[in-house]
């Protein structure tokens, strides 16, 4: 397998700090969270980053809220598409997209009925989905929120490829190597990171090793099955203790070493 590091999991550096840790660390490459920067977005920029560090991007992920950023579609279809065109220029495979909010429902119903067919005519690139988490709030004390549409695994057979991350299981409790055996047929893509639950909150994209689920064996369970996709750690900043540069540069070895471990 192959493992690549999401560049937001230090989103509070800048890109090419981002790839000369990763390059360090052993790393196979970079997915590239498209974000506000134009550094995030520009492929003349991004292929001198890949050359000067020898690492490729072999996904991108599309922006979170595409209708806050300049030069850029504001509609969710048109956002997936301009991700595309991004990921074709850089020789990217992958295009990680996210959930509808609760109130996208011109999203959801692409998602439903136009996704299949965009994909269909864009062979080249795999738009894979991403389930997302649930969370607590403070003005609705009682229960977790799920805030997302279609994020239940009974509605996942709208998508053509899924992307799967373990650390938003662990927000609802489930087991990712559970979920992987049920849906494991329509997973082009994972992201990897730990969750630890503290109370009655769930604390995510914690490090490999820093947390309660289980993925040492999802690892291994992804080698048994012969997975071909990507395996991405996606952590945070925090939990890289990114305050501290050698910290990082620590962490980030352990991660890799992690990975190689008990994936191959």
């Amino acid at each position: 397998m192959r493992y690549t590091l999401s560049s937001g999991s230090l989103y509070t550096y800048g890109l090419e700090r981002t790839f000369e840790l990763a390059a360090e660390a052993g790393f196979d490459g970079i997915e590239v969270l498209i974000d506000q920067r134009y550094d995030t977005r520009q492929p003349a920029y991004l292929r001198r980053l890949v050359e000067r560090h020898g690492l490729p991007i072999p996904s991108v992920h599309a922006p979170f809220w595409p209708a806050r950023m300049d030069a850029w579609p504001h509609d969710y279809p048109g956002s997936i598409a301009a991700a595309a065109e991004l990921a074709a220029a850089l020789g990217a495979g992958i295009v990680v997209a996210h959930l509808p909010r609760a109130p996208e429902r011109a999203y959801e119903r692409w998602l439903r009925a136009g996704l299949a067919d965009w994909q269909r005519d864009h062979p080249r690139q795999i738009v894979a989905v991403e389930n997302m988490p649930v969370k607590w709030y403070r003005w609705w004390p009682w229960a977790p929120l799920d805030r997302w549409r279609l994020n239940r695994m009974d509605q996942w057979s709208a998508f053509p490829h899924l992307m799967l991350d373990t650390t938003h299981l662990g927000t609802k409790g489930l087991d990712p190597l559970a979920i992987y055996d049920q849906v494991r047929e329509r997973v082009a893509h994972v992201h990897l990171s730990n969750a630890r639950r503290v109370g009655r909150r769930v604390r995510e994209h914690r490090r490999l090793e820093d947390g309660d689920l289980p993925l040492a064996a999802f690892l291994g369970r992804l080698a048994e099955t012969h997975y071909a996709g990507l395996v991405v750690v996606e952590l945070d900043p925090r939990s890289l203790e990114a305050e501290d540069e050698g910290r990082v540069r620590a962490h980030l070895r352990r991660q890799i070493a992690f990975c190689r471990k008990y994936g191959g």
